[in-house]
């Protein structure tokens, strides 16, 4: 009996969930598990724990994300020179302009 009042409760939830999906004809892949953990390990040791956009500013800011330069769902690899570490703030700031030009392009 509790599954289904469950059942019922992420039914009404989704409505409200939204998804980034890729454009049609896109297959997105990407890495999951201890490959992902390692690849990111190896592109912020790369980039020394830096964030590249705040670099690319003149400023020097520790930064976590690893991020696809070109994001998979636009036609980006999963390779290393599609990836870069970034602070949590560009991450959120580029993270939002990819949405709104996705949700424009549809």
């Amino acid at each position: 009996m509790k599954l289904t009042a469950l059942k019922s409760r992420l039914q009404s939830a989704a409505p409200r969930v939204t998804t980034l999906t890729a454009r049609p004809g896109v297959v997105v892949e990407r890495k999951r598990g201890y490959a992902g953990v390692l690849d990111r390990r190896r592109i912020r040791a790369r980039d020394c724990d830096l964030c590249q956009e705040c670099k690319r500013q003149g400023r020097t800011t520790i930064g976590y994300p690893v991020d696809h330069i070109i994001a998979l769902a636009d036609g980006g690899t999963d390779d290393d020179d599609n990836k870069e570490t970034l602070c949590q703030p560009c991450h959120d700031a580029k993270s939002a302009r990819e949405a709104r030009q996705r949700h424009l392009s549809f």
